[in-house]
């Protein structure tokens, strides 16, 4: 009988461990410990200035977004924000498509920022336009946990970390440029499709050193260029994420060591279309790199000093699944949950597995 048990546990441990939480109650990865608002109240917001109000909130808050949101221009949330989980409503939008500098910029979550939450939000900027502009979200937070958001059109970039940013998670989230770039930017680029930025310089670091971020099932779609993520500083696992991206030139993972050294742990990952999926910028940013491919469709060698696999626990799909789930228009990556008036969370798609 104790054999029977035992063969049971391990099955269920085993099943576990090879099944996808599409609706996960709390974040895997580095972002684990992160509980945002926790169980306080939810409260419904349907503007702007309830949305700051909110934010601004010493107490811990479960803020539900209602509508389209409008950013006013020369206004984005630039904020101290602690305890608060942020959570759309289907179909909410925070918007700002200023594209002056300044002008832009939807949500920065400045230093001193921990314990934050964002899920099922689109956010929507201007296009790309490289004058040193505002990302949709910049984070300078501790403990977050990005879940099930779209990311389109960043002026600067769609979602960013620096500074002292750390200990995040980045979940079953979609990046994308809708709009054509606008050329003639003062930083000379183009096209600065660029999405994922971690360290503003080879200087900029957390505490401990290391931006450590796990990317989870996330999908870098039409119109993106590069950043996918590039990091200075840098401890990234991307596990399960998808890569099918219109442009060309292409390149995903961009890693310089900056003055702490960098490493990225790539996981089950498909990079179905990219024409370059690997890039190391040591000449420009010092230190050393480490990149390891394991179990990837089109990754490249690995390269650098060693890199071990992240020691945290965490569920995964197969790679010949990634693409069906990821980048599902109802139950994938992107705003694709169900949120109820209470703040109750709910969805008709089966965890994946």
């Amino acid at each position: 009988m104790k054999k029977h048990l035992i063969l049971i546990l391990l099955l269920y441990t085993l099943f576990n461990l090879s099944a996808q939480n599409y609706n996960m109650n709390t974040p895997e990865g580095y972002g684990a410990e992160t509980t945002g608002g926790g169980n306080a109240k939810p409260v419904i917001v349907a503007n702007y200035d309830e949305l700051l109000a909110k934010i601004k909130s010493a107490n811990p808050e479960v803020i539900l977004i209602s509508g389209t949101i409008i950013i006013p221009s020369g206004k984005p949330i630039q904020q101290i924000v602690l305890n608060k989980s942020i959570i759309g409503l289907p179909g909410a939008k925070l918007v700002n498509e200023n594209q002056s500098n300044p002008g832009a910029g939807i949500l920065y979550l400045k230093t001193g920022s921990n314990n934050v939450i964002i899920r099922n939000l689109i956010f929507v900027g201007p296009g790309s336009y490289d004058i040193d502009g505002q990302d949709n979200l910049t984070a300078d937070c501790t403990n977050l946990w990005v879940d099930h958001c779209e990311f389109q059109d960043g002026q600067d970039g769609n979602f960013d970390n620096k500074g002292k940013a750390d200990n995040i998670t980045i979940s079953w989230c979609k990046f994308t440029y809708l709009k054509a770039p606008k050329s003639g930017g003062s930083g000379g680029a183009d096209d600065h499709s660029f999405s994922n930025l971690i360290g503003s310089g080879k200087n900029d670091f957390p505490a401990d050193g290391h931006y450590s971020i796990t990317f989870k099932n996330c999908y870098w779609a039409k119109g993106c260029k590069q950043r996918m993520p590039r990091g200075r500083n840098a401890e990234i696992h991307i596990l399960n994420c998808y890569y099918n991206t219109s442009e060309s030139g292409t390149l995903a993972i961009g890693l310089g060591g900056g003055a702490k050294n960098s490493t990225c742990y790539v996981e089950g990952t498909d990079f179905a279309k990219v024409e370059k999926v690997f890039k190391e910028y040591i000449s420009t940013d010092g230190g050393t790199v480490g990149i390891a491919f394991e179990n990837c469709r089109k990754g490249t060698s690995n390269f650098g000093t060693s890199v071990n696999k992240p020691s945290y626990k965490y569920t995964s799909i197969p790679l010949g699944k990634v693409e069906e789930y990821v980048a599902n228009k109802s139950c994938g990556a992107g705003a694709t949950l169900q949120v109820s008036s209470t703040g109750a969370i709910s969805t008709s798609c089966e965890n994946k597995g």
